[in-house]
C-alpha cells in the first residue's frame, strides 16, 4: 500500500514536468496571400424583380386565406347544433330545427327522478356501519 502510494505521488510530481515540455510556442503563420475576385458588372444576376417578389407575397396571403377558410368551414361543420345555455340563436336560425332546444319529455324526467331515487336508497343501504 505504502509502495503504491509512492509511486502514485512521484508520478504526479513528473507529469507536469512531461506536460511543459510537450508545449513549446508554434511558429509564426505564413502571411495569407491576396485573392482576386473578379465582378462582372453587367452579369444581369440581380435576383427577383418587383413584379416576381408581389407575385410570390400574394400567392402566399391567397394561400394563408385559403387555409383559414378550409379551417373555419370544417370547424363550424363540427361545431355542436345546439347553442350553449344562455346564448341566443344567430339570425341564422331558420326554425326548422337547427340550432333549438327539443322540449324535455315529462315522462323521461319522472323516469330520471325515480333512477335517482333508488340509487339515493342504494348508497344508504349499502353504508359501512359505523361503531
Amino acid at each position: 500500500m505504502r509502495s503504491a502510494f509512492v509511486v502514485v505521488l512521484v508520478a504526479a510530481l513528473l507529469l507536469p514536468g512531461v506536460a511543459t515540455a510537450q508545449f513549446q510556442p508554434l511558429p509564426p503563420a505564413p502571411p495569407p496571400a491576396p485573392e482576386t475576385v473578379a465582378v462582372n458588372p453587367g452579369s444581369g444576376d440581380d435576383g427577383l424583380s418587383g413584379l416576381q417578389q408581389a407575385i410570390l407575397i400574394l400567392a402566399g396571403v391567397v394561400l394563408v386565406v385559403g387555409i383559414g377558410l378550409a379551417i373555419a368551414r370544417d370547424a363550424r361543420r363540427q361545431a355542436p347544433v345546439e347553442p350553449r345555455p344562455g346564448q341566443r340563436s344567430g339570425p341564422s336560425s331558420t326554425g326548422d330545427g337547427v340550432g333549438e332546444r327539443k322540449k324535455p319529455d315529462p315522462r323521461a324526467a319522472q323516469k330520471q327522478k325515480a333512477a335517482a331515487k333508488r340509487a339515493r336508497q342504494a348508497r344508504k343501504r349499502n353504508r359501512p356501519v359505523r361503531k
